[in-house]
């Protein structure tokens, strides 16, 4: 678990450090980059949104969002002002939280808590970028849309939304929560 951490660690650190070239266009986009460190084999070709969600992984966290971390990706949660998302980012303050997780039904990534979470369900419509609390123990990020009985925990940020359902709906089997 924590030599996952440690890869992610590096993985994103490279990526930090390759260098941007303008095109064009006037955007920018990473060169190709292959970086081995610890047999570990980085190939980018990064896009304006894939740079953004990197510069999401630089920002400090306010006291009322979480990181969420899938793979080599991160993004950033605002969370709701309710008793859910408070029980879950004092889970965060001591340390983060590796978490199991599964692919379902093509519109969310569902996540096992391990743990119960104060709930308040009610029947919602999710959108992409929804986070849900669901059965009181399962954490679900949202890329498309579903109709269910949830507690609401909060959203990702809308810069992120757009590349969630190609971070989401990857074969990775952890994520990574935290505040930090």
């Amino acid at each position: 678990m924590m030599s996952k951490r440690i890869v992610a660690t590096l993985v994103v650190f490279f990526l930090l450090l390759t260098g941007c070239k303008a095109n064009n266009t006037g955007d920018f986009q990473e060169d190709d980059v292959s970086q081995t460190q610890s047999g570990v084999e980085t190939n980018t070709n990064e896009s304006k949104e894939q740079t953004k969600m990197k510069k999401t992984d630089e920002s400090t966290l306010a006291d009322n969002q979480i990181r969420v971390i899938v793979g080599s990706s991160s993004f950033i949660v605002n969370l709701e002002d309710n008793e859910t998302a408070k029980a879950l980012r004092k889970m965060l303050a001591d340390e983060d939280l590796t978490i199991s997780a599964s692919n379902y039904g093509g519109f969310e990534k569902v996540c096992q808590l391990g743990k119960t979470l104060p709930r308040n369900d009610k029947q919602i419509t999710t959108k992409a970028g929804d986070v849900m609390l669901y059965s009181g123990n399962q954490i679900v990020f949202f890329y498309g849309a579903n109709s269910w009985s949830y507690t609401k925990i909060g959203k990702v940020e809308a810069s992120s939304i757009e590349k969630l359902e190609s971070v989401l709906s990857g074969s990775e089997t952890e994520v990574i929560l935290s505040i930090k």
